[in-house]
């Protein structure tokens, strides 16, 4: 273990150029390359944006023209509705003329049946009043003598 260690801690002090220090040349260098992929990047982060609104705008337009499409749908079942809404309202309608004129007419015709027999019975009341009158008279015209 003791030559494990003693290796390890020759190679350390074999490697002096990992401490040496950047030059101001390097650190140029350093900041260019960083600056051109900080640049290319940037370049393909638009490229790829730009692909992917590509791909928005025309998913956008394809949901427009969908949901026009649908709309238009939409707006001939609407049409369709009011049309058999009427229809139906115009049937009803119908329907109720139908049934409501023959009983208005039974209930005019009873009225007016109840209206005839009260005037019958009236005028038979009437009768019997006359009747009796004529009777009275007839009854008075026989016990009084004639000179």
């Amino acid at each position: 273990m003791k030559v494990y260690l003693s290796f390890c801690l020759i190679l350390l002090l074999l490697s002096a150029p990992a401490f040496a220090e950047l030059s101001v040349k390097d650190i140029e260098v350093i900041n260019k390359i960083v600056t051109e992929s900080e640049a290319r990047m940037k370049e393909y982060v638009a490229q790829e944006i730009a692909k992917v609104n590509v791909k928005i705008d025309a998913l956008d337009q394809r949901l427009t023209s969908e949901i026009r499409a649908i709309d238009k749908r939409f707006d001939d079942v609407n049409k369709r509705l009011d049309s058999h809404f009427f229809l139906i309202l115009a049937l009803v309608g119908l329907i109720g003329v139908v049934i409501g004129i023959p009983q208005i007419l039974v209930v005019l015709q009873r009225k007016h049946q109840r209206a005839q027999a009260e005037k019958l019975e009236r005028q038979q009341e009437q009768i019997q009043e006359m009747l009796q009158e004529i009777e009275t008279l007839k009854k008075k015209a026989i016990s009084t003598p004639t000179p």
